[in-house]
């Protein structure tokens, strides 16, 4: 299983900035199509392996990323490709205002979150849900290290019921990560309204879902339980996993009156009329 590993003897964010014949690389491999496709992972891989420890740290929309080792698409993404996933983003941002509250379901090592934390007002929040300890531990620095305080992070999974279950790393990459139901598991699943709760959120504007296939399991029973002002307004749903999904959600959004105003290479754009 490719790891994340984050040391408690960390330098502090900075120390592994790209400089000399590494930043003027970083900035040849930005260029389409060094930094899509097949391209990405090879470049990423040769920016790395000029640095020591294969650590980058960079900055992406005003927020502070370290790259560690390890295989994980979003980071390739993150360091090669700028515009990774902007159309998405800009749609989220968009309809999170300053003192809104926006939900990362998947988020990964922060690409939403930071970018939206970094948007919004003190007085907005993100809620930053996570089920992989490693990747928590790496979002966490590049929290402290872009100097947000307005995120509340949870290392859970979400989905119908309380439970426990084990992570399954699909095609050697933390990006694309499974979550196996399983009762002698060590991660806990947790349905996403009792979340939202923990974290104090009295109202959604915003929210993100990649969680690799579980979208239904985690969102259909939520949507339905909620009052409206903890449905969001806006949604970016990652939609290559819905052929494993036990129910389609789309009818459902439908039903709660989402309609379809965008699609992405991965992802399909909900708004409430």
């Amino acid at each position: 299983m490719p790891a994340q590993i984050v040391s408690s003897d960390e330098p502090e964010f900075g120390a592994y900035r790209p400089t000399g014949i590494q930043g003027w690389l970083l900035s040849i491999v930005k260029i389409p199509p060094l930094n899509r496709g097949k391209f990405r992972r090879p470049s990423a891989n040769l920016i790395r392996s000029m640095s020591p420890n294969g650590i980058v740290d960079t900055k992406m929309r005003n927020a502070s990323f370290r790259l560690r080792t390890g295989t994980n698409l979003i980071e390739d993404a993150i360091l090669v490709c700028p515009k990774y996933n902007a159309k998405e983003i800009d749609f989220l941002i968009a309809g999170t205002p300053s003192d809104g509250v926006f939900i990362d379901l998947g988020a990964n090592i922060g690409l939403y979150t930071l970018a939206i934390a970094k948007n919004i007002g003190p007085e907005g929040r993100v809620l930053a849900v996570d089920a992989n300890a490693d990747i928590i531990a790496a979002l966490e620095f590049n929290i402290a290290a872009s100097q947000c305080n307005n995120i509340i992070v949870a290392n859970v999974a979400v989905g119908e019921s309380d439970g426990l279950a084990r992570l399954e790393i699909r095609k050697d990459d933390l990006a694309i990560v499974e979550v196996a139901e399983d009762p002698t598991g060590n991660i806990q699943i947790r349905p996403l309204a009792d979340v939202v709760r923990d974290a104090g959120l009295t109202r959604v504007d915003t929210l993100k879902a990649d969680i690799e296939g579980y979208e239904d399991r985690a969102l259909i029973p939520y949507l339905l339980e909620v009052p409206d002002a903890l449905r969001p307004n806006r949604m970016v749903i990652e939609h290559l996993s819905r052929s494993e999904w036990k129910t389609d959600c789309f009818p459902v959004f439908e039903s709660l009156g989402y309609r379809i105003v965008g699609k992405a290479r991965s992802n399909t754009l909900f708004q409430r009329n």
